[in-house]
């Protein structure tokens, strides 16, 4: 076997799970976007349940990913004249140690009945504190 061939397996592996990573936040799965927060992507989808809405998704962390410590993501019911009239949050952090870069979220709400519609935002987020010296 020559040295190309294993250095192009490799190649097809890390292309094929940067696929892989990018079917995960994929429309099909997760139908609403919020991209007005940059560099942070919010990718979510709403199910309904009786008295119970919840929203389930991924918050993509960009080139943040060993910056960040942990985010607050909330769902909001807002009314029709865009008042917040009900809210839950859920704190997302990294799965991995390191390179982790969508972090999945999940909450749930009772509305009120004055909602019109609901919506995924960042609410917070945390950095991480490292001390100096390396200690």
């Amino acid at each position: 076997m020559t040295p190309v061939r294993p250095l192009a397996a490799l190649a097809l592996g890390v292309a094929l799970a940067g696929c892989a990573a990018a079917r995960a936040a994929g429309p099909p799965d997760f139908p609403f976007r919020a991209t007005d927060q940059r560099p942070f992507v919010l990718a979510w989808r709403l199910e309904e349940a009786p008295r119970e809405i919840r929203a389930v998704g991924l918050l993509d962390v960009d080139g943040y990913v060993d910056r960040l410590q942990d985010a607050t993501v909330e769902l909001v019911g807002l009314d029709a004249g865009g008042r917040l009239v009900s809210r839950a949050a859920d704190r997302v952090s990294p799965r991995a140690f390191a390179g982790d870069r969508a972090w999945p979220f999940r909450m749930s709400l009772r509305p009120t009945g004055r909602e019109t519609r609901f919506v995924v935002r960042l609410a917070a987020f945390d950095w991480k504190v490292e001390p100096f010296g390396g200690r």
